[in-house]
């Protein structure tokens, strides 16, 4: 027991010693941190006065530019001249422009129905309804719905 009382009066007295309670250390750490702390401002003798030439300081200034855009790697939604394409003729898509944006009540379908042409097959599609396979050779035209019953698109599929 004796030893382990030894080990630690000896701890004791090397943090005590470690404190340093000399005014002159004090001093000269306020001085250094006060001397830094000028040079960081940019004035004292230590200081830097002249711009950064290296870094990320900018060299000149210049127009941004728009890049070009990449050409797409995966396929497109749908494919410009096919059946599912929203401009296509096949199914009539192309005539819904003026549809969209209104409520597909009794009176709006019956009027897409005329003007799709007689005999045509048409999808009136909501969301979270059944699966449904598209498909891409049929000339059937899909109208997409919104949760409100607000059509939001016309496709052939």
């Amino acid at each position: 027991m004796t030893s382990f009382r030894a080990i630690a009066a000896a701890t004791i007295l090397l943090a005590l010693s470690a404190c340093g309670s000399d005014p002159d250390s004090a001093d000269e750490a306020r001085n250094a941190a006060d001397d830094f702390a000028a040079r960081i401002n940019g004035v004292g003798d230590g200081a830097n006065n002249n711009p950064p030439t290296t870094g990320n300081a900018p060299r000149s200034v210049a127009t941004p530019t728009i890049a070009e855009p990449l050409q797409p790697q995966a396929q497109a939604a749908f494919t410009p001249g096919t059946a599912n394409d929203p401009a296509s003729e096949t199914c009539g898509a192309n005539k819904m422009g003026p549809f969209i944006g209104m409520v597909a009540d009794v009176r709006t379908r019956v009027d897409i129905e005329d003007v799709a042409g007689p005999g045509r097959e048409i999808r009136f599609l909501r969301p979270g309804g059944a699966f449904v396979q598209p498909d891409a050779s049929n000339p059937r035209l899909n109208v997409m719905l919104d949760s409100q019953d607000i059509i939001r698109d016309a496709r052939c599929g």
